[in-house]
């Protein structure tokens, strides 16, 4: 008998929204791997107490956006529509059967009249990652750093060319006092310092977005045109998660925010690693000089400098550290002469020598009268980073970099939705940045805690005993903090457990 099925919608049904969210649904997993309570302690301080109408729970608020940034969901007013019409999101953000998800500007009300000058998603992402160093998950001795481009959200044609002013650089000072003593040990006076261009200071002409002026022109071969940020990103080796965030336009330069990332880790760790890996990207004498001041072993890869001209390039030329000279493919002798103010000791070899070489044309142009070689003044870290690199341990950690910090990135991209800007600005990338990251190690979190629930089930099976509350950790001794979604034999080992 044919019959239309439509009339059952129109029947009322006694629902229990609990029961209509699978056990072993993704979202009740992170719901009992993290705790969320900190995000109302971190705002409430924004909310007047016993004034104006009601406020929305923040705490609902920032679980809407987790939502968005787990499943990828780039627009605001899509995420209201999803949590609507999603039962398993609407119970994870808190939120009745029947009740209403808050409207999209009011989250961008929010940000932009109460939580802009905060710096809320920076310490969400603080609080996720320090439950994570809690339960184990952050080692701190192998750390991986690397950067990655952000499109902006601006048109690469609107553009005008303006005047920026260049911030100093950060070790010119620590170079200066090097340059001076060098000179003084060869018996030159020091230089003149009132000339600044070299400390990289002054003005210079960049070509700036209309659209989004904080964003960078990025301009690097092999990258794509336009106006991006940087995110420069530091993760854990142990189990990949991430401890730091950092965000720049992408004119600048990826090493010159590394004194300034560093800063940061210890603040987050309360340390420093013991190895730092970096691409060859870093490949630099400063670079390897301040992670030797700082006490930690770089790993960086290895960088032949471009050379286009038909003579000889400085790697031809060995460096002898007990004679603190260079050694030519004709086995003669380059002396230090003198160190210029960039910070590079030139090595020169005798005149009637070069002149009297068989290889003198292929050495250096017709124009010179003998070889000159620069080598910098922290080269000797830089050649020390190089050698650990290639000995079997450095090897080991480089390799491990493409599987950790590579990996991040792609995950970030892919799944979250980090290839583009969603918003104008520095401050929203770093928002969007801070909570990318967080819902990344909120994923690592909910690993660690079920693969605790398979060693306990191996535990188990091969002991052929039953565990006793007592050898449960404590963060696991009530059942409401145990990680018992899953499968129905999963949830039959965690009752076993507990019992």
């Amino acid at each position: 008998m044919l019959k239309r099925q439509r009339e059952k919608q129109q029947q009322m049904n006694l629902v229990i929204m609990e029961q209509m969210v699978p056990e072993d649904h993704f979202l009740r997993k992170v719901d009992r791997a993290v705790d969320f309570s900190f995000i109302y302690d971190l705002c409430a301080p924004l909310y007047c107490a016993d004034n104006g109408r009601p406020a929305i729970d923040p705490e609902i608020l920032f679980r809407m956006l987790l939502v968005g940034y787990l499943y990828g969901i780039k627009s605001e007013a899509r995420l209201e529509e999803e949590i609507n019409y999603n039962i398993a999101y609407k119970w994870f953000c808190g939120l009745e059967l029947t009740e209403k998800a808050p409207d999209a500007t009011t989250i961008s009300q929010n940000r932009r009249r109460r939580f802009r000058d905060n710096d809320i998603a920076e310490k969400i992402f603080n609080e996720i990652l320090r439950q994570c160093i809690e339960k184990g998950l952050v080692g701190g001795a192998i750390l991986y750093t690397d950067s990655t481009h952000i499109k902006a959200k601006a048109n690469r044609h609107k553009k005008k060319l303006v005047d920026v002013e260049q911030t100093p650089k950060a070790y010119m000072e620590e170079l200066d006092a090097q340059v001076d003593q060098d000179r003084k040990v060869l018996g030159k006076k020091p230089f003149d310092r009132d000339d600044e261009d070299h400390r990289g200071g002054g003005t210079t002409k960049r070509m700036q977005s209309t659209t989004d002026p904080e964003s960078g022109q990025q301009s690097r071969e092999g990258k794509p045109d336009g106006f991006h940020y940087s995110e420069h990103r530091t993760v854990d080796s142990k189990r990949n998660v991430i401890v730091n965030v950092h965000i720049e336009p992408a004119n600048i330069n990826d090493v010159t925010p590394i004194p300034e990332i560093l800063d940061e880790i210890q603040a987050r760790l309360g340390k420093l690693p013991k190895y730092m890996g970096l691409d060859a990207g870093y490949h630099s004498a400063w670079i390897a000089h301040l992670l030797e001041k700082k006490g930690i072993q770089g790993v960086i890869g290895y960088r032949r400098h471009t050379h286009k001209t038909p003579t000889y390039g400085k790697y031809r030329f060995k460096y002898d550290p007990y004679f603190d000279a260079y050694i030519c493919p004709e086995h003669k002798h380059l002396y230090w002469k003198t160190t210029t103010r960039e910070g590079y000791r030139q090595y020169c070899c005798d005149s009637e020598t070069c002149k009297a070489c068989p290889r003198r044309t292929e050495c250096f142009g017709a124009s010179m009268t003998r070889r000159m070689v620069e080598r910098h003044v922290w080269q000797d870290a830089l050649d020390d980073v190089i050698a650990f690199t290639k000995s079997e341990i450095g090897k080991r950690i480089y390799n491990w970099r493409k599987e950790t910090i590579e990996r991040s990135f792609a995950e970030a991209k892919v799944n979250h939705g980090l290839r583009y800007a969603r918003m104008l600005g520095i401050q929203n990338m770093r928002e969007q940045s801070f909570l990318t990251a967080a819902v990344q190690n909120i994923k690592r979190l909910v690993a660690s805690s079920f693969s605790l629930l398979l060693m306990f089930k191996a535990r188990f099976d091969n002991e052929k005993r039953t565990l006793s509350v007592g050898c449960v950790p404590a963060f696991f001794a009530n059942a409401g903090a145990f990680p018992c979604a899953g499968s129905s034999k999963q949830r039959t080992i965690c009752s076993s457990v507990l019992t």
